[in-house]
């Protein structure tokens, strides 16, 4: 889906674009009607094998592939050595955050994260679907599940203040939770955020900083690496809500 190399600041149209293709691979892998990537089951049509990473990046998978989390770690394990470090997550935060700054002024505005919601509504349609992003007036998913455990929790760093994040578990428990029916986003991602991006906006006025990033990264980390070892496996990470949904139809 992705260099993981890249390491440029492509423009508006280029996103689009990526995304676009994205949702063409989805299309002809999955073939069937019943939305991108599925067919149509008890419950309703099949959800795309898609991901959204940590920082709102989409992965789509090709039919008979697997999960295309697999496509977001193996970029982001810079050194291939099957795991991915606190210094790799960043990286890879920060390589997508600059993908999105397409002004190039080291914050996302209003305009960019437009953009960006805009690319993905795509990957879903109907009430279920990531055209409305949460809430009205554009607050997005705070007040429940994942997103406000993650807020409410006052991670620590390391020694030196560069280091991962360390302390206890998100307030409530330690895996992705929070209420269903926000959208094929959400339920793509980790922490069931219909707006990933956005998220990041601490203080709520619809623009992020590097600095509310590089927070948010942190906070990302800490609720991802469940045994503070200081490295995310494949194995070990959390199955979407949209994964566990597809194996159960394969089974």
């Amino acid at each position: 889906m992705r260099d993981p190399h890249a390491g440029s600041n492509p423009r508006a149209s280029t996103l689009a674009a990526t995304v676009v293709a994205a949702l063409a691979l989805s299309a002809c892998a999955g073939g069937p009607p019943g939305g991108p990537g599925g067919r149509r089951g008890p419950d309703g049509p099949a959800a795309p094998a898609l991901f959204i990473s940590p920082f709102g990046e989409p992965f789509v998978a090709a039919a008979g592939q697997p999960w295309p989390v697999a496509d977001w770690f193996r970029g982001a394990d810079a050194d291939l050595d099957g795991g991915v470090t606190f210094e790799e997550f960043t990286t890879d935060g920060a390589r997508w955050f600059a993908r999105l700054d397409t002004d190039r002024d080291g914050r996302l505005n209003q305009t960019e994260l437009a953009a960006y919601e805009t690319s993905l509504r795509g990957f879903g349609s109907g009430p279920r679907g990531p055209a409305a992003f949460g809430r009205p007036g554009g607050e997005g998913p705070r007040g429940g599940g994942m997103a406000e455990n993650l807020a409410a929790d006052e991670t620590q760093q390391g020694p030196g203040g560069g280091g991962p994040p360390r302390g206890g578990p998100p307030r409530g428990g330690g895996g992705p939770r929070g209420p269903q029916g926000y959208g094929v986003i959400a339920d793509a991602g980790f922490f069931n955020l219909p707006q990933p991006v956005k998220a990041a906006d601490v203080n709520v006025d619809q623009r992020v900083t590097a600095a509310e990033w590089a927070t948010a990264t942190q906070r990302w980390f800490l609720a991802l690496d469940a045994d503070r070892d200081g490295r995310l496996t494949l194995a070990t990470l959390p199955k979407t809500p949209l994964q566990r949904r597809a194996e159960a139809r394969r089974r």
